[in-house]
């Protein structure tokens, strides 16, 4: 069972080297092959999340489960780790090839469970045949305390049609319980194709989903770490600009993270370097492509446009010295459109920023307490287009409403260092690839990005969030909506605003002042795994970002899923001000 559970996808078709470079740098075996071996197995924050749904999943009576990603993600690793720790009493049909048939899929799946054959041949094996079998065996496995559950890998190639006769498989039921659960995985355009109007029953029935997204920058140079200590070398084999380069080619999927790795330590090997360098990782790049890598501009070519502009510069100053020498440089001269202006009006025109008025007392606002001000109104998923907006700035205004600023007497703010200047003591962040555990943590409302059915991309202004519904804020309404509907249309980018600490600053470490390093000492001592106590502190010490300082906040960052790094940067504040009082 756990062979079975191998995807049957091809890779892309690279060219292949066999790999010569593990006795060179001293591994056991080639590092980055790509395929799959449990003892790889490397689960990043959101692989372990994804395993997480299957597991309860497979626990629960009925419905389905939804796994999607794009190609090389990790669908395959997370289907071994869950074969692995499955559930005891359940039972699991693999489908690993669904472009069939309605009846060859059931007959595929009674296959699987090893179901018998039609004891007669003279008849027709029809659909009715096979879900009378399946009914019996499902009802049997009931009433021995076994859960049949039935995996179909690549369930984007599933036809519609098909797609409707594996929803009807979950009417086989009892009074009280569904008969059988059934995991879809696949890639992102099964999540478009569960969209389609006449799919809408399936769609509802999904219990659990989730979808893979590439690695993040710190969890690129992980994977590969781990990778080459499992083959039997710890130390760096890959200088820090290399890392950065293979994430930034690979686009943080693992597979083509392997396929670059692999080429790129054959390369060190073959001339003779101890090191995986940028330049070798950029070359490995284009192989692995397929494409030419560009030819290097002699040094000459490569200055010559500067060399260009310099001597434009320069001739373009000594005209303007000698003009000055020649004109007197007048208000007529600066103004000549605009003849006759009083020398008082022009000096006298208003330079400063219009006044904003923020709150008399600050306030937090917070995903996890729905915002007053306005009655929630449940809002179907079909209805998501009418709580969106096209305009960034207007989303921005929404949230900035969420934050009590009134009488914003400014131009709508259309980024986030637009937002800051506006200097109301807040700090705005950004991210991409984001997860709704991660918008819990943060506890921030935040300004989703979305793509509608129809292509278009918008904003929502996310105020409220549990386990089941998002709550939206549009047009001074609050509206809720099934938290499985806006994941379908999420793209995983979002900015929120965050409370900026007394200090006034977003990051805190050797440079800080001594205001800020005496609030982070006094915030990090009331949280007691930190290690910190400020009466013990001389006064001295208690303004320096010393070794102490940073362990404390590397302990905090550990203990939150942080990278520690020991700066107190805009996520280690934001989780600092949530979790002490």
């Amino acid at each position: 069972m756990f062979n079975r559970c191998v995807s049957h996808r091809q890779p892309p078709n690279f060219p292949l080297v066999t790999p010569v470079y593990p006795k060179y740098f001293g591994l056991h075996e080639p590092s980055f092959a790509i395929t799959p071996d449990p003892q790889y197995l490397f689960l990043s924050e959101q692989h372990r999340e994804a395993l997480a749904h299957l597991l309860y999943g497979a626990s629960e009576n009925g419905g389905f489960v939804l796994l999607t990603g794009e190609v090389g993600t990790g669908k395959t690793t997370i289907c071994r780790a869950f074969l692995e720790q499955l559930p005891a009493g359940v039972e699991v049909a693999l489908v690993l090839n669904p472009t069939l048939t309605a009846v060859e899929l059931l007959a595929a799946i009674c296959d699987e469970f090893k179901l018998h054959a039609n004891p007669d041949p003279t008849e027709p094996l029809s659909t009715k045949f096979y879900i009378d079998q399946l009914n019996r065996f499902l009802l049997d496995c009931h009433a021995h305390g076994r859960r049949p559950l039935v995996l179909i890998d690549e369930a984007q190639n599933l036809h519609p049609q098909v797609l409707e006769q594996v929803r009807l498989l979950t009417n086989l039921e009892t009074a009280k319980h569904k008969l059988l659960q059934i995991f879809l995985v696949g890639q992102p355009e099964l999540r478009t194709l569960l969209a389609a109007p006449e799919l809408r029953q399936l769609n509802q029935r999904i219990t659990a989903r989730f979808h893979l997204r590439p690695l993040k920058p710190r969890e690129t140079v992980a994977y590969i770490r781990h990778r080459l200590a499992v083959a039997g070398v710890e130390r760096p084999l890959l200088t820090r600009q290399a890392l950065r380069l293979v994430h930034r080619h690979a686009g943080g999927v693992p597979r083509i993270i392997n396929l670059i790795c692999d080429r790129a330590l054959l390369g060190a090997a073959v001339s003779r370097q101890s090191q995986v360098t940028a330049t070798i990782v950029t070359r490995a790049a284009y192989e692995v492509r397929g494409q030419v890598l560009p030819k290097q501009v002699p040094p000459l070519q490569r200055w010559r446009p500067f060399i260009i502009g310099m001597v434009l510069f320069i001739a373009t100053l000594a005209l303007g010295v000698w003009l000055g020498k020649t004109t007197p440089l007048t208000t007529a001269t600066l103004l000549p459109d605009l003849p006759n202006v009083p020398p008082a009006l022009i000096t006298t025109l208003p330079t400063a920023a219009p006044v904003i008025q923020p709150p008399a007392s600050p306030v937090t606002p917070r995903l996890s307490q729905l915002p007053p001000g306005g009655t929630v109104r449940d809002l179907s998923p079909t209805e998501l287009a009418t709580v969106t907006t096209a305009d960034l700035s207007a989303a921005l205004t929404t949230l900035l409403h969420r934050w009590e600023v009134a009488n914003l007497h400014v131009p709508p703010p259309q980024t986030c260092a637009q937002v800051e200047a506006l200097d109301l003591g807040l700090g705005c962040e950004t991210a991409q690839h984001g997860r709704f555990s991660e918008l819990r943590r943060f506890d921030q409302p935040a300004v989703l990005s979305l793509k509608l059915s129809n292509g278009t991309n918008v904003y929502a202004v996310l105020v409220g969030l549990d386990e089941e519904y998002a709550v939206l804020a549009h047009s001074g309404v609050l509206q809720r909506l099934p938290l499985a509907a806006l994941d379908e249309r999420w793209s995983g980018d979002y900015l929120c605003l965050w409370r900026l600490p007394p200090p006034g600053v977003k990051v805190i470490g050797r440079a800080a002042t001594p205001a800020a390093v005496r609030w982070l000492r006094a915030q990090l001592a009331t949280w007691p795994p930190s290690g910190l106590t400020v009466a013990t502190v001389p006064p001295a010490a208690a303004v320096q970002y010393d070794d102490t300082l940073i362990a404390a906040v590397r302990r905090f960052q550990t203990a939150h899923g942080l990278d520690a790094d020991g700066i107190a940067g805009p996520r280690t504040l934001m989780l600092l001000m949530n979790t002490v009082p």
